[in-house]
């Protein structure tokens, strides 16, 4: 929760920033499934595609380079797991006019995210009070989660199309390559004794809408 706080604030920042230099709006990112599978360290377990949503702002320059920030956020489930994603990156690179209706942005980002995997455990233990919380806690259902912090490092290309003055769309292609100096969590605090890699690397599509140019 700390951390969704600090993208949220760093979010609303830029955002408001570049209302007067540049824009704003909300965003998509689009993981298909076999890419997914990059980031999930449950081999045996597979989930679908996923779609995180999200938001930022980016500030342009009188040169033509830009810089600003987005986050975004989600989950999926598959029987009695969870994969949870979220990702707030600083952006910078290069916004092209091409004609009066389109541009092009070619840029990176640079981040985090957090994953987390989360399994029910039991889920036919029926109390849910809290004396059974304090008093007996084998009587809780409760959910296990495994958990990484990543650094990030995320080059995209976006092509964006000016419906009128002040709005505009925009498809992206991203590749994104996470690395993370300790192993998996479970609960955060143990690390796993599994030799997993430390980095991980997929491609994703987004979109989105933007306002305030």
């Amino acid at each position: 929760m700390k951390k969704w706080g600090i993208i949220l604030v760093v979010m609303i920042s830029i955002y408001s920033f570049s209302i007067n230099f540049g824009g704003g709006g909300y965003f998509i990112n689009y993981i298909p499934a076999d890419q997914l599978k990059q980031i999930n360290p449950l081999k045996n377990v597979s989930f679908g595609d996923m779609i995180l949503h999200g938001g930022g702002g980016l500030g342009i320059m009188p040169n033509g380079s830009f810089m600003g920030g987005e986050g975004f956020g989600g989950e999926l489930e598959k029987g009695d797991y969870k994969i949870s994603i979220g990702q707030g990156y600083f952006v910078f690179g290069r916004h092209i006019n091409i004609f009066n209706i389109l541009a092009l942005d070619i840029g990176m980002g640079i981040g985090g995210s957090d994953v987390v995997i989360s399994k029910k455990v039991d889920d036919s233990r029926d109390s849910k009070t809290i004396d059974g919380f304090v008093n007996n806690v084998n009587s809780v259902p409760y959910i296990l989660e495994l958990s990484r912090e990543e650094f990030s490092l995320s080059p995209r290309i976006s092509v964006q199309l000016n419906v009128i003055d002040f709005l505009s769309i925009f498809l992206q292609g991203k590749f994104t390559y996470n690395y993370s100096p300790e192993n998996w969590k479970i609960e955060g605090i143990y690390k796993v004794t599994n030799d997993i890699p430390n980095y991980n690397y997929y491609y994703s599509f987004g979109a989105g809408v933007m306002w305030g140019f």
